[in-house]
């Protein structure tokens, strides 16, 4: 499995007292590791006929997207 490695460099912007102190990152198109991208399992029922159910984790999708939130706090 291939792994895909970014790096986000962190600094303040500009702030203001009682301005916007969150900053917002999305990485978007990850291949979901619990279907391998298909967007779905293989299951057996009772009488063990395999059918496909959708991912619980990418809802069917294949793919997650990664959101990194940054909250910016006063050093104590």
């Amino acid at each position: 499995m291939c792994k895909e490695k970014r790096f986000i460099e962190i600094s303040p912007g500009l702030v203001t007292p009682g301005g916007r102190m969150t900053d917002q990152v999305e990485s978007q198109g990850h291949i979901c590791p619990y279907c391998q991208g298909n967007g779905y399992r293989w299951q057996e029922d009772d009488w063990q006929e395999r059918y496909k159910k959708e991912c619980p984790i990418c809802r069917g999708s294949g793919k997650l997207d990664a959101v990194i939130r940054v909250e910016w706090k006063a050093s104590e």
